[in-house]
């Protein structure tokens, strides 16, 4: 039985991590479900994104499971991390625009798992951290690595070094969430990606997308000759010429992809 639930729409996904009794705690299983499903997705024809969220209402996902990993030898933790990566980096590096959701507990490996997605959005209750010195461990599913990319080197070095957990305002006070939604997330989150989706050129994002995160790893001016070489290549389809003729006409253009 698979611990992933995936729900496709026409032009996105939902997938919940669904395991609420464990407060959706990240094992081998939870994990190569993910993996498989964000797979499935990215060969999904007309699947542009994938909204990942956790069952019910106190966590989105907790962490890792502390139960499972307790009495791990230094060979059981390295391929445990390694499993863990190979989900996170297939997130990554997927095509599809992955929207992370977090609803309430996002710790641990849950905010690993939610810092591995482009977009992170909050409910009022969510509640982050990376808690793993208190543990006697540091995080590895990439928290030392993504978090100071996404907030800086200063704070993800206070928020790893003190374990303590931050509420959904200070989140987006620092960077770490993009929006905090009131009501209903998942809703309020399916309108986000429709307007995000609705009247842009798939080919146009993906290529963008890409850009911006090889760039990222790279020199400024090697950055830039990726973004050169990526806009050329656009004008090889259609979606350019469809795209400024819908502009110039003020009509909504109708893309390939």
């Amino acid at each position: 039985m698979s611990t992933v639930r995936v729900e496709k729409k026409e032009s996105y996904a939902i997938v919940t991590v669904d395991r609420p009794e464990a407060l959706n705690a990240l094992n081998e299983d939870v994990l190569n479900d993910l993996h498989a499903a964000t797979q499935d997705l990215s060969q999904t024809p007309g699947c542009r994104a994938m909204l990942l969220t956790g069952a019910g209402e106190k966590a989105f996902v907790a962490g890792a499971d502390i139960a499972a990993m307790e009495q791990f030898t230094p060979n059981e933790a390295l391929k445990f991390a390694e499993l863990g990566h190979r989900t996170m980096n297939a997130i990554s590096s997927s095509e599809l625009i992955s929207i992370a959701l977090i609803n309430g507990f996002a710790l641990g490996g849950g905010l690993e798992l939610a810092l591995a997605c482009d977009i992170r959005l909050a409910g009022a209750n969510a509640r982050m951290g990376l808690p793993e010195v208190t543990l006697g461990l540091l995080p590895g599913f990439g928290g030392t690595q993504r978090l100071p990319r996404v907030v800086g080197r200063g704070l993800a070095l206070e928020m790893i070094l003190s374990g303590d957990m931050i509420d959904a305002g200070r989140a987006y006070e620092i960077g770490l969430v993009n929006r905090v939604l009131e009501g209903d997330l998942l809703a309020e989150a399916e309108k986000y990606v429709s307007k995000m989706l609705e009247y842009k050129s798939g080919a146009a994002q993906r290529a963008a997308r890409w850009a911006l995160h090889a760039g990222m790893d790279l020199p400024l001016t090697a950055g830039l000759q990726k973004e050169i070489h990526q806009f050329s290549e656009l004008f090889s389809g259609s979606d350019p010429q469809k795209g400024m003729a819908a502009f110039l006409a003020k009509q909504k253009p109708e893309f390939e992809s």
